[in-house]
């Protein structure tokens, strides 16, 4: 037992006298405050607008029509109420499909109207917009006719300027 207690306490002595050291080494550094003065020039700032692409235009026309305002009036909340999740617009077809990310090539802009549940997505709508005749239709199946809408003809300067 005396063998222990003076182990223990010889233990004890050396770790108490074990020193930590504190090495302290000075840094310098740099005070002064850096400012930036902002660098982009006017062409730049014009890039920002050419992101938006034809497609976005051509939603928007479509978007903005009186007649698919009055149409999806309420439609979210329906489809939710049903057991959908939400309700979107297909570009079926573009002059420019790879670009617009549609199904297939068209010479004129073919979107539809769908509603999306779990187990499917049906189309209750499909518009074609002409950039040729600067018209927008609705597609009537009783008739299976393009119908004009009337939509807002100043976005058309935008989608001229957009997709020279």
């Amino acid at each position: 037992m005396k063998k222990n207690l003076l182990l223990l306490s010889l233990i004890m002595i050396i770790f108490s006298c074990h020193k930590t050291e504190v090495i302290k080494i000075a840094i310098k550094t740099n005070n002064k405050k850096t400012t930036t003065k902002d660098t982009i020039d006017q062409a730049q700032k014009d890039k920002v607008d050419d992101t938006v692409n034809c497609i976005d235009v051509v939603i928007e026309i479509l978007t903005t029509a009186p007649s698919y305002v009055e149409d999806t009036k309420g439609l979210y909340e329906a489809v939710v109420k049903n057991g959908g999740t939400s309700i979107g617009i297909t570009i079926e077809g573009s002059p420019n499909p790879e670009r617009d990310k549609a199904l297939d090539y068209s010479k004129n802009y073919v979107l539809s109207l769908h509603e999306t549940y779990p187990d499917r997505m049906p189309t209750i709508a499909r518009y074609t917009f002409d950039p040729s005749k600067n018209e927008l239709y609705e597609y009537n199946t009783a008739e299976d006719s393009l119908m004009p809408i009337t939509f807002n003809k100043d976005l058309l300067l935008k989608y001229h300027k957009t997709c020279k």
